[in-house]
């Protein structure tokens, strides 16, 4: 994958390029055209020479004068009159050149003149510039006129091309700052471009819909766990009174035991669901001055407990202290739902990372020997395998409470290790 532009970028590469191209393109064009016009500059030259010695030297010009006349004009010759001469038109012809020391070419009209009642040629001629004479001279001008047209039109289309996106980008701008839960429609700028207007009326449409369905599925959510709390709690009671009712056998023990694991993970997920609404809802939302490292101490007095009654072993890196503006309640709950995480995803006598520095947390932990996909790990109900423990909420509780304290949670596999890190980016040393 190549590396990313913006269209602005793109656009203005592809115009540099094609105009690159059009102006060496149009180079062999100005030659030719320049030689056109340097030749006809030059003939319009020799046939005014031709002109002037007819109107005023012919009338009062004898024999003896052409040897005389020779010797001193280069330019304008009197020669012995043939028919072998092209006559009344400017050509092109080769000539030993003095000056230069060897034949170049020249710009020649032949006129039949009378000398004296007998017939003679008047030659007009001048030197022409030789093809590499006026290449360099083009090319020096040509390659000023090339830099100020490209640097120009390079200006230019930047500014036009920054115009023209602006629409895009502020649409751009107002999509990226927009948050699904906190229900509010970016109002997107009036355009009179056609497609960037029709671009807008389909993201409003598109924003429209996910907002109320958001909504519908918040509150859904919402009313559906608390409508459960009461069953769920009336259905524990009556497990614990079966439990405790004589001549149970062993086989209705054991069926009373495990429908109170049902039970368990169904208020587990009850109080997770419940507590992604609050954080939906923004009941969890007022700050104060935390030191990450002492609350993490405190959740470690029975998670470590936990993880080593499951065969694991816990190192733990901290500093004196890190200060951060964060919700007590939410820090609590992304230590205990991280380093539970890498409890139930663990294999026997595994281990479990974890390290606090002035970045954020960082939670590795042995588990299955591949990557998971990052794309899904973070998602509400998703496991890496159906036989683990979990109804897959605490990641994406994670991911909420990072999202409400503008902290980047993010997932590496390294050293057969499953990595989760938190950057936390605002301090208390800040306030």
């Amino acid at each position: 994958m190549g590396r990313m532009r913006t269209l602005a970028d793109k656009n203005l590469r592809g115009f540099f390029i094609y105009t690159t191209l059009v102006l060496l393109c149009c180079a062999p064009l100005l030659f030719f055209l320049m030689k056109h016009f340097y030749a006809e500059d030059l003939d319009e030259l020799i046939i005014f020479r031709s002109d002037e010695f007819i109107s005023k030297r012919l009338p009062s010009f004898s024999k003896e004068d052409i040897d005389h006349w020779n010797k001193y004009n280069e330019d304008v010759a009197i020669v012995p009159y043939s028919d072998l001469y092209v006559f009344d038109k400017p050509v092109k012809e080769r000539f030993f050149n003095s000056a230069e020391g060897y034949p170049v070419d020249y710009r020649v009209f032949y006129r039949k003149i009378v000398i004296d009642g007998k017939p003679f040629v008047l030659m007009s001629h001048i030197p022409m510039i030789e093809n590499k004479d006026l290449l360099a001279t083009m090319g020096s001008q040509y390659g000023l006129l090339f830099l100020a047209l490209l640097v120009s039109l390079t200006i230019l289309q930047r500014m036009m091309s920054k115009k023209l996106w602006k629409p895009f980008y502020d649409t751009l701008d107002k999509i990226e700052g927009f948050k699904l839960e906190s229900g509010q429609k970016p109002d997107f700028e009036q355009t009179t471009t056609i497609e960037f207007s029709r671009l807008n009326e389909k993201l409003n449409g598109l924003m429209v819909d996910n907002i109320t369905i958001y909504k519908q599925q918040k509150e859904f959510i919402e009313n559906a766990s608390h409508e459960l709390q009461t069953p769920l709690a009336v259905f524990k009671s009556q497990l614990d009174i079966l439990l405790q009712q004589p001549g149970l056998t062993q086989s209705n023990t054991e069926i009373i035991r495990s429908l109170y694991a049902v039970s368990a993970r169904m208020t587990r997920l009850n109080k997770n669901l419940l507590f992604l609404a609050r954080i939906d809802n923004a009941q969890l939302s007022n700050m104060e001055v935390v030191d990450f490292v002492k609350i993490l101490h405190g959740q470690l007095l029975y998670l470590r407990e936990l993880a080593e009654s499951e065969g694991l072993t816990v190192h733990v890196e901290t500093g004196n202290s890190l200060n951060l503006k964060a919700n007590k309640l939410l820090v609590e709950s992304l230590i205990n739902n991280m380093v539970v995480n890498a409890i139930r995803h663990n294999v026997k006598e595994g281990t479990i990372n974890i390290k606090v520095d002035n970045s954020g947390l960082k939670v590795s932990n042995t588990g299955v020997p591949y990557a998971l996909d990052p794309n899904k790990i973070f998602r509400r109900f998703s496991r890496s395998s159906e036989e683990k423990k979990g109804n897959g909420l605490g990641l994406a509780i994670v991911q909420q409470i990072c999202i409400m304290h503008g902290w980047e949670v993010g997932y590496n596999y390294e050293n057969n290790l499953h990595v989760f890190g938190v950057k936390m980016f605002n301090r208390g040393s800040q306030l």
